[in-house]
């Protein structure tokens, strides 16, 4: 796994790695990855290319689908599907999803219970190595239920 840091006394972004990621580090990764991190919630591609091209203006959004795809695949990011269209994150603290099926809404919801007993019943499964886990909620955000009563 890689780790982002800000450091603070030049200001400079750098990418610590744990192994996982053997690749190079292009201005386009750190960007992407800089731009989830400070960015909290669960962009789209198209989301991350906004962001992004502020500070790499010449950046194609196709650029921006490639290095998401390859950062995922390295589990430098986690992607979330909802209603079809992908989202990532950077967010590795361990938690979970609350979806809303109408307006599609994602909120984390961390909780270290639900995190431990999942992995231990994880731990009771044989033949599948699990690392990692996370659970989605599926409902209706606040918002949504407040519109719903007021229309």
């Amino acid at each position: 796994m890689a780790k982002l840091s800000l450091e603070a006394s030049t200001g400079e972004m750098a990418l610590e790695t744990t192994g996982k990621a053997d690749m190079k580090y292009t201005n386009q990764r750190v960007e992407i990855i800089a731009f989830l991190r400070e960015h909290k919630g669960h962009p789209t591609v198209d989301e991350v290319y906004d962001g992004v091209r502020k500070k790499l203006t010449r950046i194609s959004k196709a650029t921006v689908y490639k290095n998401l795809k390859f950062l995922s695949e390295r589990g430098l990011l986690e992607e979330v599907n909802v209603k079809g269209v992908t989202r990532f994150e950077a967010n590795f603290v361990p938690h979970h999803h609350l979806i809303c099926r109408e307006c599609g809404r994602i909120e984390d919801f961390e909780s270290e219970e639900l995190f431990d007993y999942s992995m231990k019943i994880a731990d009771d499964i044989e033949g599948f190595s699990i690392d990692s886990v996370n659970t989605n909620f599926y409902g209706k955000c606040k918002k949504c239920k407040e519109d719903n009563k007021n229309g």
